[in-house]
């Protein structure tokens, strides 16, 4: 026990404890990490020392030892257990401790003085023994090697059995003996994702993608990046899968086959494919062809399960598009059997129909209205009381305000409520959004769609191919085609209804044609003469502009046409503008406007729209221009501004020669010097407009009214272009229905038949099932995109650039096998691959809607003319040598004199032979005793009326607030103009038809419309092509026309005309069949 010792100090001081003892320290002092360490190398020198073992190499053998299975263990518990715990990682120093120290130790690397210096360039050897290497680092890098490379070929080359999303091969055929499965569009592209794959590689090849990712992924600051450029991922997806194919050749389903499509619908050269394939990255081109024959083959079968499936349920799920392709191959080796010939032959489409009632094409109903001939009742007048002219009074004005809120910049922000009054209130009959068409082109095949018989053997071909028989069920098919194959079939139809063949089968012309072929009578009737001082003439503005007037205005080259006369028809319409607001510039006006405040909102400017138009672009106002004492009326709301008295330009009426006075400077010639050749004007066509004269006595003003005709006519044309991308076929509709007139007025009388038969079989044959079908499915819409809808026959007009192209290309015939089976069924996913594999890349997507410039420019220097020359005021008397005709007037009265009677007359032909059949089986079945003279045949008796529709019944915004405005007027006005006043000066028709004159370049792109803003674009649809689809040379075009011509001329007639077409002219209703093509496709640009 400690002892304390007590003293006399005060109590708060108390001694310290005595801890003193004599007893030793039983733990060892704290010892230093240095002391540490050093005593265990003491340690490790006395046990190396005493070690029984030779070398270390000994020792760690011996402790590495592992014993083979089945045999004796001869290690010792305490040996296994240690070495198992060090091996697991159980202990603080693990493996992954000794092997750094190991690879880094300064012995494990020869140096540069060593007898094994050649061992420094055996790091990381790929070739050679692992174990001739004596220093450690050399052979723990090969060893390495060696052993990833082992691993990274085994996961190349075995699949992984549980991955049921594992796709390895694609089979491009079979030999027959064996039911393989091939491939199929749908396997080939639903699971066509770099992102998918990568992710794929990722899982399955964990140790390639890795190796591949060191190799190629950039970093910063330590970090994986992805570049947008070349993405690593995109690129090691591209290695591995060449890597798998080249251990595997059945191995194609990752990128090879799809490449390999690709590939040949991007129609590379042949060489690109080689190299290629060489590369791993496609299959071969042969093996693509035979993918692309199986899938073909897979393709049609689906579609005619399909098909047999609705005819078993007695429904029509399919239509058939057929249209007319051609291509000019040039040979410049001529000889006996080998010259340039125009190639022209059928191809179609088939088209999956949507938003169908059941039964709607049931055959019956139908049969049943078409004996009934209520179309006998049709009159001219019932066809234009049914126009909707409440719509018209309402969507025309939109578009005059819409062309000056695109031009005026302080009216932007009207640009989307402009729209949705477009897409809104204003529509009729429009399509479900959202909608997307599914279509398989069918193969092509060797006949002309255009002449009776080729048209009769292409429908057979077609149906069997789709597995259409329209004698089952006692329904109705549908064919769709343009306007010289719509008129081949409505000869086949009534040649072949007497003998029971294609007894159940309708057709109607298609929208893209018919379109084109207005374009073509506005530009005829418009253009002018090419020399024209006229400012109203097309010609003239042509001129102001520097756009190139067209060789031929009968037959334009689509879409520059339609950017002129839409340039020409805007600054037509703004010049009324700008005459109605009384100043003399539309932006410094609204400018002026705008500081101040007092912007007019866009109700205003819509009422303002419908002065304009009453004032400019109606037949009340066209008519009145015809006289003085009509246009100065101070009691007409539509009085047009009145100008500057006109003075005519004074011409000399005496030749000048050169001795004439008054030219001076010029002097006498010498005898002697040989003549100089006179100028020899250049050949003007004979069919080239002519100079107008007036007849004495004309008060009126020509070149006004030409304007208000040209703004009239091309202003349905606007409507019609801008419903079509908008999916308003009720709105499209409208216009046609107007066309029938203006067709009648003009030198394309065919297509005036044409859509008066289609509109006879919409309201009077068709019940209302089958006319909604048709309706909801004469548009169609690829991408289910807005503002993408399309006619049919322009989407079949894409898939036929792609053919002949190819034929231009490959050479043959379009009915043989390449073409039957390897190209023309699958061109629509030619389309669509290309953007597929764009989309796989991440590849940004190239732009199809064509830039046009602006033409800013070229609006203000018409503008600049039409107010120097007051185009858009009456001045009495004034007229420049152009004149058109108002070919809707004009279609009235020809239509009221003889043009509906001929037509009722011709085509109730396949119902009085209904009729007289109906007749026979009522006489047969009910024994009535009906007689011969009970029903007559062409009898001009009126069947029973049937009640006539709203014009305005099937707007579902008729009530809506900019129909309330001005919308109590009709046609009336219109009928009454029309048959009242007609023109004394109007020039006469030419009296020739060009319905089925070949239509120009153009067809490959379409007009599209963005839902945001509504402005219209252009974008080429077929090839993604980035050249605008323009005019062709003219040197060009004349060669072109020149061998169709000589192609026409060495047709033998004997071999093109039958003996229905031999009937068919001597009963005076058609022209013959020549052979020559008289299709409505254009020729490839």
């Amino acid at each position: 026990m400690p002892s304390y010792t007590v003293t006399d100090a005060p109590s708060s001081h108390i001694s310290q404890p005595d801890f003193s003892h004599n007893q030793p320290r039983l733990r060892r002092p704290k010892r230093s990490a240095r002391q540490k360490q050093s005593d265990e190398f003491s340690a490790m020198e006395k046990l190396l020392k005493d070690s029984p073992f030779k070398t270390i190499g000994h020792f760690l053998s011996i402790l590495f030892f592992n014993p083979i299975r089945g045999e004796r263990d001869p290690r010792g518990t305490k040996h296994s257990r240690v070495v198992a715990r060090f091996l697991r990682g159980r202990t603080n120093i693990k493996m992954s401790h000794i092997l750094p120290l190991i690879y880094r130790h300064k012995a494990s690397f020869p140096t540069s003085k060593s007898v094994d210096v050649l061992e420094q360039k055996e790091m990381f050897a790929t070739a050679g023994p692992v174990d001739q290497s004596n220093h450690a680092r050399p052979y723990m890098s090969t060893w390495a090697v060696r052993l990833v490379a082992v691993e990274a070929r085994k996961q190349v080359v075995h699949d992984n059995p549980d991955d049921v999303d594992g796709r390895v091969q694609l089979r491009a055929q079979t030999n027959g003996r064996t039911a393989a499965h091939v491939v199929s569009w749908d396997e080939l592209l639903c699971h066509f994702n770099l992102k998918w794959l990568g992710t794929k590689y990722c899982i399955r090849l964990p140790l390639p993608w890795f190796l591949t990712e060191s190799m190629s992924a950039p970093k910063a600051k330590g970090a994986i990046f992805i570049r947008k450029r070349r993405p690593h991922p995109t690129i090691q997806v591209g290695a591995i899968a060449s890597f798998v194919l080249s251990r595997n050749r059945y191995a194609n389903a990752d990128l090879a086959m799809v490449l390999g499509v690709w590939l040949f619908a991007c129609k590379s050269h042949i060489d690109v494919k080689r190299v290629f394939s060489r590369f791993g990255y496609t299959v071969s081109d042969t093996t693509a062809r035979n993918a692309l024959n199986s899938m073909t083959i897979r393709s049609l079968e689906d579609l005619r399960a399909d098909v047999k499936d609705a005819t078993d349920r007695g429904e029509t799920e399919h239509c058939l598009l057929l249209d007319n392709v051609q291509q000019h191959c040039d040979v410049y080796e001529q000889g006996i059997g080998r010259k340039s010939e125009l190639k022209v032959r059928t191809a179609g489409t088939s088209v999956k129909l949507q938003d169908c009632a059941p039964g709607a094409f049931d055959a019956e109903p139908y049969h049943a209205k078409v004996a009934q001939q209520e179309r006998k009742t049709l009159t001219t007048d019932l066809l234009f009381d049914d126009i909707n002219w409440t719509h018209m009074r309402v969507a025309i004005p939109l578009h005059w305000t819409r062309a000056l809120v695109e031009f005026e910049p302080e009216f932007q922000p009207f640009l989307k409520e402009l729209s949705s009054m477009f897409h809104d209130e204003l529509a009729i009959h429009r399509m479900q959004e959202g909608r997307q068409h599914k279509c398989q082109p069918v193969g092509t095949n060797g006949e002309r769609s255009t002449e009776t018989q080729g048209m009769e053997r292409a429908i057979g071909d077609f149906d069997a191919q789709t597995g259409t028989d329209s004698t089952k069920g006692n329904r109705l098919d549908w064919l769709r085609g343009d306007g010289a194959s719509y008129a081949a079939f409505l000869r086949l139809t009534k040649y072949c209804t007497p003998i029971g063949k294609f007894p159940n089968k309708i057709a109607t012309p298609e929208i893209w044609h018919t379109g084109a072929t207005d374009l073509n009578s506005t530009a005829a009737n418009h253009y002018g003469p090419a020399s024209s001082s006229d400012p109203s003439s097309l010609s003239k503005c042509s001129n102001i502009t520097g756009f190139k007037r067209p060789s031929n205005p009968k037959s334009c080259d689509y879409y520059p046409t339609v950017r002129n006369l839409t340039a020409f028809w805007t600054a037509h319409v703004l010049d009324c503008w700008r005459v109605h607001f009384e100043t003399d510039d539309l932006h410094t006006y609204f400018h002026d406007l705008a500081k101040l405040g007092e912007l007019p909102d866009l109700a205003t400017l819509l009422g303002e729209a419908m002065v304009l138009v009453d004032r400019y672009a109606t037949q009340a106002a066209i008519q009145i221009s015809l006289t003085k004492s009509e246009s100065l009326d101070p009691s007409r709301t539509n009085k047009v501004p009145e100008g500057s008295p006109w003075v005519a330009p004074t011409t000399s009426n005496h030749p000048m020669t050169i001795n004439d006075v008054d030219l001076p400077g010029l002097v006498e010639i010498d005898e002697a010097e040989p003549p100089v050749a006179p100028r020899v004007a250049p050949k003007v066509p004979e069919d080239a407009p002519k100079f107008h004269q007036e007849k004495s006595g004309f008060t009126g003003d020509r070149v006004l009214r030409n304007s208000q005709i040209f703004m009239q006519d091309f202003g349905w044309w606007i409507e019609f272009a801008r419903a079509v991308p908008e999916g308003d076929i009720g709105r499209v509709w409208e216009i046609m229905k107007i066309w029938i007139f203006k067709f009648a007025g003009s030198s394309h009388q065919n297509y005036m038949a044409y859509l008066l038969e289609v509109y006879c079989m919409l309201r009077y044959e068709a019940s209302n099932d089958l006319r909604n079908a048709i309706l909801n499915n004469w548009l169609l819409n690829i991408k289910g995109e807005l503002g993408k809808w399309i006619p049919a026959d322009l989407h079949q007009e894409h898939y036929n650039k792609w053919l002949e192209d190819m034929i231009q290309k490959h050479g043959g015939e379009f009915d043989n096998k390449f073409y039957r089976q390897t190209i023309s069924p699958n061109v629509h996913h030619f389309l669509q691959i290309k953007h597929e594999v764009e989309s796989a890349f991440a590849l940004e997507h190239r732009g199809q809607t064509h830039t046009s410039p602006s033409l800013q420019g070229e609006i203000h220097l018409l503008l600049t003319a039409f107010k120097e020359e007051q185009v858009h005021r009456f001045r009495s008397g004034r007229s420049m040598g152009h004149a058109a005709v108002n070919q809707f007037a004009r279609g009235w009265r020809r239509l009221e004199e003889d043009k509906m009677a001929d037509f009722l007359y011709k085509t109730t032909v396949v119902g009085d032979f209904l009729t007289e059949i109906r007749r026979k089986e009522n006489q047969t079945t009910e024994g009535n005793g009906t007689t011969d003279e009970d029903i007559e045949m062409r009898s001009d008796s009126p069947a029973p009326s049937i009640p006539e529709s709203d014009p305005g019944s099937d707007c579902p915004s008729e009530n809506l607030s900019i129909r309330s405005q001005h919308s109590s007027s009709s046609g009336d006005s219109y009928r009454s103009y029309i048959s009242d006043v007609i023109d004394p000066n109007e020039p006469e028709d030419d009296g020739e038809d060009l319905s089925n004159a070949q239509l120009r370049s153009g067809s490959f792109s379409t007009l599209s419309v963005d839902p945001e803003t509504g402005i219209m674009g252009i974008e080429n649809e077929a090839e993604g092509d980035d050249e605008y689809d323009g005019e062709k040379d003219e040197t060009i075009r004349e060669e072109e026309d020149e061998m169709e011509r000589e192609e026409v001329d060495q047709t033998d007639p004997e071999e093109e005309e039958d003996e229905m077409v031999e009937e068919e002219e001597e009963d005076g209703e058609l022209e013959p069949d020549s052979g020559e093509d008289v299709s409505d496709s254009e020729a490839d640009n």
